[in-house]
């Protein structure tokens, strides 16, 4: 805003101060739009390219060929097409497991149905079969373990012998495996905070404090750090590309008076296979230096966050940020030149068609179809950006996604070397998604020991689900064994080993 004193009285005073009020009106404009979407809006970022009306669209023949009808007067062809498609197996349901347990429910006639009218007794010719899927509430029982004492009568002093009790997670602990690894998965996979599961408890007649289970989990996670540090191990050992990110995480800190502290969870992400988080109270670069530290002279992928900038140059790491990030800052800024914005949208668009149909291909075909196909609709992006026109003003927001893009492009195309390389980071956005679903039950971790604890709980269900692992299946085969198992046999014990282990 101008005051009248400051008004400007000449042509070149003039000309800067409409320069900033033009910036200042996208920067109102775009806010506005932004908060309309925030409020009325679609949170996902569906873009569907507008396709321009010309004179020959409006006229009746280009309206017929639009709707593919031939105008009257043209001579006609008949063609036969032919095509197939997968019938669909009854209302489209997937089909009940076989492995379920199945309980037989005979309905048959009475008998004096089963003799004709003529006498003769009718024969069993089969069966129809009507299958409903059933559920039964969780049930709880007891492990009873009787162990029969014997002793000699005449040798009192060699003792009583009996039988070892099984191994067990927690040593004189009331919970067993499976109710343990219940309380694992609900709180870290189904995002149900403790006191939550202490009221679902409670409506069985089982009263367990939220406290308890606290300090169970605790206790679980002691036996667990074994197989988060060899989870880092092969990370940073035998990953050919590592994804990165962060997320915020509220912290209960004796430290910060009256208010919650704010930490980092930092996942990593190698090769698609291994995920594991790491707790950090800030976002400094030492989070990143320090976990990466070993990780040399390989790829890695995060967003434009300075803070990876010392470990890329320490460790000669080859960067890659990612498209949807890029894409982002343009679809943001949609509502202020849609016509450019459109178009920029539309080929990136192109970029994920292209690698929607190279998802199913080996790495070697995926780089020759990125080199023949991808290429160009990049070299059209560049183009497109480096001469945006006379409309779009530097300092607009549009004008901050092209020189985003630009200034990063070489971490942008660098997906090209190689066809194992990905095109966006996608895939550990994903990973943190449960973390944010969390946030909003059990809002906080209650110290910092808690925060890693989650760290280390959210490695492995990260990676079950990375590797199509039950989570439930994997706690209740692993927590018995852990706290006996061999130090040099720890391996055996990670999610990916231990899938591998079992298929073998």
């Amino acid at each position: 805003m101008f005051t009248p004193a400051a008004k400007p009285t000449t042509l070149e005073e003039a000309l800067p101060a409409i320069d900033r009020l033009e910036t200042e009106v996208q920067h109102l404009k775009h806010e506005i739009a932004q908060f309309r979407r925030l409020i009325f809006g679609q949170k996902r970022e569906r873009f569907v390219p507008t396709t321009t009306v010309t004179e020959e669209q409006l006229t009746i023949e280009g309206l017929l060929e639009q709707i593919g009808v031939k105008a009257p007067g043209f001579a006609e062809t008949k063609e036969r097409i032919t095509y197939e498609r997968r019938k669909p197996q009854g209302h489209g349901r997937k089909p009940i497991p076989d492995d379920l347990h199945r309980e037989k429910h005979v309905l048959d006639v009475p008998e004096c149905e089963k003799t004709c009218s003529c006498g003769t007794a009718k024969k069993h010719i089969g069966d129809d079969i009507t299958e409903e899927l059933e559920y039964k509430p969780a049930v709880f029982f007891v492990n009873q373990y009787v162990r029969p004492k014997y002793a000699c009568p005449n040798c009192p002093e060699k003792g009583i012998a009996t039988a070892q009790l099984p191994p067990r997670p927690i040593d004189k602990a009331i919970a067993g495996t499976g109710l343990l690894s219940y309380v694992l998965v609900s709180k870290h996979v189904d995002h149900l905070p403790l006191y939550r599961l202490e009221q679902i408890f409670k409506r069985y007649d089982i009263n367990i404090n939220r406290s308890t289970m606290d300090g169970w989990i605790g206790k679980l996670c002691f036996n667990l750090e074994s197989v988060y540090q060899e989870m880092h191990r092969q990370l940073i050992a035998e990953s050919f590309l590592i994804q990165g990110d962060e997320t915020t995480l509220k912290v209960m800190d004796d430290t910060v008076i009256d208010k919650c502290a704010i930490g980092y969870l930092w996942p990593f992400v190698g090769d698609g296979k291994l995920a594991v988080f790491e707790f950090r109270d800030s976002r400094s670069r030492e989070g990143p230096s320090d976990f990466l530290k070993d990780f040399k002279e390989r790829y890695l992928m995060s967003d434009g966050y300075a803070g990876y900038n010392q470990v890329i140059a320490q460790n000669r790491l080859l960067h890659l940020m990612c498209w949807a990030h890029a894409r982002r800052k343009f679809f943001e800024a949609k509502d202020l030149d849609p016509p450019f914005v459109q178009n920029v949208l539309a080929l990136i668009g192109q970029l994920y068609d292209i690698e929607r149909e190279a998802r199913q291909m080996e790495p070697q075909e995926r780089w020759v179809l990125r080199q023949s196909r991808s290429r160009p609709v990049l070299d059209a992006i560049r183009n497109l950006l480096e001469n945006p026109g006379a409309t779009v003003l530097p300092k607009s927001h549009i004008g901050t996604a092209i020189a985003y893009t630009l200034n990063h492009w070489e971490q942008l195309t660098r997906f090209l070397a190689d066809g194992r390389l990905p095109i966006d980071n996608n895939l550990v956005e994903n990973t943190i998604r449960p973390i944010a679903l969390g946030r909003k039950n059990w809002l906080f971790a209650g110290s910092p020991e808690g925060a890693h604890r989650l760290a280390v709980i959210y490695s492995l269900v990260a990676t079950c689900k990375l590797n199509d692992i039950n989570p439930y299946e994997y706690f209740c085969d692993i927590l018995p064994r852990i706290g006996s198992y061999p130090a040099n046999k720890i391996a055996d014990l990670t999610p990916t080993n231990w899938k591998r282990i079992r298929q073998a």
